[in-house]
């Protein structure tokens, strides 16, 4: 037996298990194997080879088992140790109810003793990284805000104009105003002014200048013609947006770094947003067919998505604070040396010595929260049916299609896009954990205190800032 370590209380398949805790959250458990443990199941694997083997010289299945054995032996026998070990640990640790965290990694404490050539007796030692043990603590005394957010009329006015404007048509128009979509060729300009040879050169892009922050860029713009060539700050005329002036121009960030801000841009074409008129055609464009047949319905359906809206932000919100009483709440240690040994090992491409401190912040908030979740699930009786998951997955799929400007898809159609989904194993697993948190915090609201307090839109936001500052 190994210095220091103890023998279970439990033994599995009576073979030599050592365990032992390093400290609460560490432990190396040592399997010794022996022949009577191996030679067996060795002897039975050899026999079965021999039966099938094609040796030169013999007829299929009569080899000498000496000559089986030379071939084959070594690697059986290695087969059968490596297998020996992994049941002896897992089994050790389902019988002694011991959770784990990531898999068991080969110990850096214990020396692993396997010489085939050499020995029969064997020596196989592992490091765990140990699941914490921690209790519940969110109770009624817990208290999130959740926000009634009150929608002026104003506010609704200025829906139906942004409405008008989305469901508008777009004209040529002859000289740019402010809210006119410009199309343009855009080609990099060298530092004496002229085209850079190798840079961008007549790339298409669109572009307003109402979204131009800088005043005096957006009106080197205002009142020019298609054929109009203006020499323009990229970088100005973007805001300043790496990522805006990546996607517009289809490079990388790395070559966006690089470029000359000094750009030519050539105006092609102008168009103009003429807004839709109200009526029935533009009712059902925004709500569907048949939903408002004069204005102040629509105007009250209108007011209502809004309302809609504005109250599935204020639940965001309330699942935003409950998370923060899950992670506030409760505070204990997870084996950070080990999971990070192990991450090191078992994903080499992402994580080494140089980044693993910086990334392994964010993975253990996101193990830690995993965990607590998991708890959550156990105490509150949480499960997922495949219901929920479904439920999800619809959710996400009709945000997902009115991020692309669709805003009441068929129903029918979304529901064989979610399910089609649902038949890839990434998409269904990614469901399951969306519709697992989506229970967890619903039942956690259940055990917290609710209260509800009115607001304007504009103190809200006010909120969500303030919040976000102060972490």
């Amino acid at each position: 037996m190994q210095p220091g370590f103890k023998k279970p209380l439990l033994k599995f398949k009576d073979m030599d298990i050592q365990f032992q805790n390093t400290d609460d959250l560490n432990a190396t458990l040592v399997v010794n194997l022996v022949k009577e443990d191996y030679s067996d199941s060795v002897e039975k694997q050899l026999k079965k080879i021999q039966k099938q083997a094609n040796v030169k010289g013999f007829r299929v299945g009569h080899a000498p088992m000496v000559m089986v054995k030379s071939m084959y032996g070594k690697g059986i026998l290695a087969d059968e140790l490596n297998k020996l070990a992994s049941e002896a640990l897992f089994g050790y640790l389902k019988e002694n109810n011991l959770d784990i965290l990531a898999q068991p990694l080969p110990s850096d404490k214990v020396e692993t003793k396997v010489n085939i050539d050499k020995d029969q007796d064997f020596t196989m030692a592992f490091d765990l990284g140990l699941a914490p043990k921690f209790d519940l603590n969110i109770s009624s005394k817990d208290e999130v805000t959740k926000y009634v957010i009150e929608v002026p009329e104003e506010e609704v006015d200025k829906e139906i104009v942004n409405l008008k404007k989305r469901f508008g048509k777009l004209e040529v128009s002859e000289q740019v105003e402010e809210t006119d979509v410009v199309y343009a060729k855009a080609s990099e300009l060298n530092e004496e002014g002229v085209k850079f040879e190798g840079g961008v050169s007549d790339k298409d892009i669109s572009f307003t200048p109402e979204l131009i922050k800088d005043e005096k860029a957006k009106a080197i713009f205002i009142g020019k013609k298609p054929g109009d060539k203006l020499t323009v700050n990229l970088r100005e005329m973007f805001n300043d947006n790496v990522t805006v002036i990546t996607n517009t121009l289809g490079l990388s960030k790395e070559a966006v770094n690089d470029l000359n801000p000094d750009f030519e841009i050539e105006i092609t074409e102008i168009k103009r947003n003429i807004p839709a008129e109200a009526g029935v055609e533009f009712y059902n464009q925004v709500l569907g067919d048949g939903i408002a047949e004069d204005e102040e319905t629509f105007r009250n359906k209108v007011k209502e998505n809004i309302e809609m809206y504005y109250n599935s932000e204020s639940e965001q919100h309330v699942e935003h604070m409950i998370n923060h009483l899950i992670d506030e709440n409760h505070n204990f240690e997870l084996p950070d040396e080990f999971l990070k040994r192990w991450l090191m090992q078992s994903k080499e491409d992402v994580y080494n010595d140089a980044n693993i401190d910086e990334r392994y912040s964010n993975e253990s908030k996101s193990l830690k929260y995993l965990l607590i979740q998991e708890k959550i699930a156990e105490k509150l009786g949480v499960k997922v049916e495949r219901e929920d998951i479904e439920q999800a997955s619809l959710s996400y799929t009709l945000s997902m299609f009115r991020s692309y400007g669709m805003q009441n898809p068929d129903f029918s159609f979304v529901k064989k896009f979610s399910d089609d989904n649902l038949k890839k194993p990434e998409q269904l697993q990614q469901m399951t954990d969306i519709a697992l948190r989506r229970k967890v915090i619903t039942a956690l609201r259940s055990e917290v205190s609710v209260k509800e307090k009115s607001i304007s839109i504009e103190d809200f936001y006010k909120e969500l800032d303030t919040h976000k500052h102060e972490h």
